[in-house]
């Protein structure tokens, strides 16, 4: 083995990965001024006290479900070396020095790449990939060190853990505590569609949004875990990136396959997740799905390509940018690009396709018992899919609500003629058009 091996690799070189993100402002900030050193004179790196192992066993999982294992970016990866580094770094990082090294960063064991020389960019990808294949390894600092020897012919890579073993330990079981209790409460006999809505609605039964970092800049000291699932799931308190490998963990533990996907919303980075539905890939945004009003609580819960465009924008693809967009300034870097962002056309699996009544007809009875079901439960929501292969959605909801013979407030009559000591008041409703999606939501209220 080389003596290199145990040379400080972050005195030497010491980057930011910037790999989290928000629907917000907040970024973690890069060094501005970095570039590649080869053969850097080293320093020995003081191990008199070890590194300590970190345990993170598996979580209890489901009797009924079994969990898969993301490889979607790891398979993504452009060779065999860049995926030899992902498993080493993979491995190493459950390895954890018990000293701070600098700032509450905590080093991970080195990695030592033989017979290569990554660039920057190939050893970003390659860091990026590592977690977004693997949203339980939250600890990961954003800083990160690299070492390269065209001469020997080797690659040395230095993570840093946020926290240090024995906080970490306590952190991992507070985790698997609130994951665990998501998996111990499925029953037998559940579609994908209906555990991943149950994940869908664990997410957002946990958490709420950070506005704390809605205009930050920089991401606060103590406020990293808002970025990942501890943070969602334990603490309560994320941005979208923390909502996103939240849901995807849970996905991920019942056997869905489901990945990350950044891009922009509203003109700022953003963080959502395709999950694979019997066979189909669907959109999901947790985020913004978390909406303090619950008549959006489902908007963005397996919506396709065209819908989700109507407000999202996607990063682009890993191969399409050049090693220098990769590294960034920045603004620019491994965190806005993807791996992979599967074809999603299918409307089969959304939400309200599922879940609501279907406007195929004026005349329907179907319409008139789906709403005395949700008069006799005194639901808040009345939620109506209209078939945009019937109707144009302007004219649908003109014919139902505005212009003769507004059929709904028929609907409302119908019912109520049918309930036993309350009715549903047709003076006092609320309507939400929600045109991307063909669907519109009342607000009943009763009387």
């Amino acid at each position: 083995m080389r003596k290199l091996k145990t040379k400080i690799l972050a005195v030497l070189l010491m980057l930011s990965l910037c790999f989290t993100l928000c629907s917000c402002q907040a970024v973690n900030s890069m060094i501005d001024t970095v570039s590649s050193l080869v053969n850097p004179k080293g320093i020995v790196e003081d191990v008199s006290l070890g590194y300590e192992e970190i345990d993170f066993g598996e979580f209890s999982y489901s009797q009924y479900y079994s969990p898969i294992f993301s490889r979607e970016c790891y398979s993504s990866l452009e060779n065999d070396k860049m995926r030899e580094l992902y498993d080493m770094l993979y491995y190493n990082c459950y390895l954890v020095y018990p000293k701070s090294f600098s700032n509450n960063e905590y080093k991970c064991k080195q990695v030592i790449l033989e017979e290569a020389t990554l660039s920057e960019a190939q050893i970003r990808l390659v860091i990026k990939a590592l977690a977004d294949d693997n949203p339980h390894v939250f600890w990961i600092s954003t800083t990160f060190g690299f070492l390269v020897d065209s001469v020997e012919n080797y690659t040395a890579v230095q993570l840093y853990s946020r926290m240090e073993p024995n906080i970490l330990r306590e952190s991992i079981k507070a985790l698997k505590v609130e994951a665990d209790m998501f998996f111990s409460s499925l029953v037998e006999g559940l579609s994908q569609y209906e555990l991943e809505l149950l994940a869908h609605d664990f997410v957002l039964f946990k958490c709420e949004y950070d506005q704390s970092l809605t205009d930050a800049q920089l991401v606060p000291k103590g406020k990293e875990s808002a970025f990942d699932p501890y943070g969602a799931l334990v603490e309560g308190k994320a941005v979208c990136e923390g909502y996103s490998r939240a849901f995807q963990m849970l996905c991920n533990g019942v056997g869905i396959e489901c990945v990350n996907i950044v891009g922009e919303s509203e003109g700022e980075l953003h963080m959502w997740n395709a999950a694979k539905i019997d066979g189909d890939y669907c959109f999901v945004d947790t985020t913004w799905d978390d909406k303090d009003d619950e008549a959006f609580m489902y908007d963005y819960f397996n919506i396709s390509e065209k819908q989700l465009r109507a407000d999202h924008d996607f990063s682009p693809l890993a191969v399409e940018l050049s090693d220098e967009e990769i590294c960034g300034d920045g603004e620019v870097n491994a965190l806005t690009t993807n791996f992979f962002v599967p074809k999603c056309m299918s409307t089969e699996h959304n939400y309200y396709v599922k879940e609501s009544v279907h406007l195929n007809s004026y005349d329907s009875e179907e319409i008139v018992e789906s709403l005395k079901k949700a008069a006799l439960n005194k639901e808040k929501f009345f939620h109506f899919y209209i078939n945009p292969n019937e109707f144009t959605f302007e004219y649908a909801v003109d014919q139902l609500f505005f212009s003769y013979p507004q059929h709904f407030f028929k609907y409302i009559d119908d019912v109520n003629y049918l309930l036993p000591d309350y009715s549903i008041d047709s003076n006092n409703l609320s309507l939400y058009q929600k045109k991307q999606i063909s669907v519109v939501t009342v607000m009943l209220k009763y009387v």
